[in-house]
């Protein structure tokens, strides 16, 4: 008899709380991003790896925000953000968007060079992706927003290794 994906005896049960469901969700290898901001609400940027694909007419994407950051309000009031996909060249990059170190925006910034794309969002020049976007929804999810941007514009590197997150660690694949 062949055992199905529900049988206990090979999976651990866990309580469906935040931690745990934060330690399961922490097993989907996700891309690592840095999505930027600029306008009346000043430039800004955190890392992120909620973000995908939704439509390709109109062309669009969605990342998730946390509503109590800074990144948050600002890509709100600005109505424009821009999904920058890191190389496995860029844990420092991630790290310092993520807060880790402290570093005030513009030591950020520093990290890494940037270009102003059809909003005036800040484009990292060697990321693997760059996708500049005009705000079109917001759907509001537990701590979250779900925000869908409409594609201004694009910007797409040589293949290579992208940075991927999974079980709290960087890991690399060929894009």
């Amino acid at each position: 008899m062949s055992s199905s994906s529900s049988d206990s005896t090979d999976q651990g049960k866990l309580t469906l709380d935040a931690q745990s469901f934060r330690e399961a969700m922490s097993r989907i290898a996700a891309a690592v991003h840095v999505v930027t901001t600029d306008g009346p609400a000043g430039r800004m940027g955190a890392t992120v790896s909620a973000a995908c694909s939704v439509s390709d007419d109109p062309p669009s994407i969605l990342v998730c925000l946390n509503r109590l950051t800074r990144i948050h309000a600002a890509v709100l009031t600005n109505r424009s953000f821009c999904l920058n996909t890191l190389g496995d060249d860029h844990e420092e990059i991630s790290e310092a968007f993520a807060g880790r170190n402290k570093l005030e925006m513009d030591d950020r910034f520093a990290k890494g060079s940037w270009t102003r794309l059809a909003t005036g969002c800040p484009a990292l020049d060697n990321a693997r992706l760059s996708v500049d976007c005009e705000v079109f929804s917001v759907t509001e999810m537990g701590t979250h927003s779900i925000i869908v941007g409409t594609v201004a514009d694009l910007r797409v590197s040589a293949p290579g290794k992208s940075l991927l997150y999974v079980r709290r660690g960087y890991k690399s694949l060929d894009t």
